[in-house]
């Protein structure tokens, strides 16, 4: 019983040596937790974890405004005009054609309608047609779509982003900037 108690009395004295230096890494911890600069300058109020959460915001963040985004929710505006809903296609282009068929059947009945929904959509600001964005839907990588991811930038400014050009694989696989 003796050497299990001097070897219990070993190891503490071991852990209580320890315990100035865990104390510091514990402190600069909870300063971290609670956005406190801890006495080290290593913690939350440091420049650098300032940083990496600015970074971290402006990637990842659900306010930015983004390309890819922003067209999505036009493209699913258009069909909500139409009453179209993208849940009922299987692919991208089966939307866009039952939308495209839906445009032209209205084009018959009606031009000013067709003008009506442009201006309801936005799409007159952006300095685009009906058909353009269309267009887009059918065959995201054509000229049309290229036009109309200009002219989302060019609306939202410096402060867009496209999202497939911010996050994505580099040349081994790894996502990053």
């Amino acid at each position: 019983m003796s050497s299990l108690s001097a070897l219990n009395n070993a190891a503490l004295q071991i852990l209580q040596q320890q315990r100035p230096q865990s104390a510091a890494a514990e402190d600069s911890l909870v300063a971290s937790v609670n956005g406190v600069s801890s006495p080290a300058g290593s913690g939350a109020g440091s420049p650098l974890i300032q940083a990496q959460a600015k970074i971290s915001g402006s990637m990842f963040s659900v306010n930015s405004l983004n390309v890819t985004a922003m067209k999505v929710r036009l493209m699913e505006r258009v069909g909500k005009e139409f009453a179209i809903d993208q849940g009922d296609y299987q692919s991208l282009f089966s939307y866009g054609t039952a939308v495209k068929n839906a445009v032209e059947a209205l084009k018959q009945r009606s031009a000013s309608e067709i003008i009506a929904i442009e201006k309801k959509l936005g799409l007159d600001q952006l300095g685009v047609s009906l058909d353009t964005l269309v267009n887009a839907i059918i065959d995201p990588n054509g000229s049309d779509s290229d036009r109309l991811d200009a002219a989302l930038k060019k609306q939202a400014g410096d402060d867009v982003k496209d999202a497939s050009k911010t996050i994505g694989p580099d040349e081994i696989g790894l996502y990053g900037r």
